[in-house]
């Protein structure tokens, strides 16, 4: 019997020679058995199934209830661009934390490989 490590190593050819050997037993119950594994289904599918289509029912109801109308606007233009203003000065803080430790990490990396 071989192991893993050389079934891996042969090629398709070689697999396909081996397959095509009759000088290998087959059981003869072996076809009866993979059709039975094949079409036997699981005990978990049907409750599976039964989650799955009230969680999509769920959610194209809760979908189709939300309002669409934002509920939070600005009657003055100068507001809502300051607003938009600490919104974006937010953001670009929050993009230059992730590129500094992004950096460090890449410092650290830079030292580690060097002692291997």
């Amino acid at each position: 019997m071989k192991s893993i490590d050389e079934i891996t190593r042969l090629s398709a050819e070689d697999l396909e020679r081996i397959s095509l050997d009759e000088s290998i037993p087959v059981p003869e119950e072996l076809s009866a058995r993979v059709q039975a594994a094949v079409r036997k289904p699981a005990r978990w599918a049907l409750p599976a199934g039964i989650a799955a289509a009230v969680a999509t029912l769920l959610a194209v109801g809760l979908t189709l209830t939300r309002n669409p109308e934002p509920v939070d606007t600005f009657d003055d233009p100068y507001l809502a661009y300051a607003e938009v203003e600490k919104v974006f000065a937010k953001i670009s803080g929050t993009v230059a934390y992730g590129a500094e430790k992004v950096s460090q990490s890449e410092q650290t990396l830079d030292k580690l490989s060097y002692w291997k």
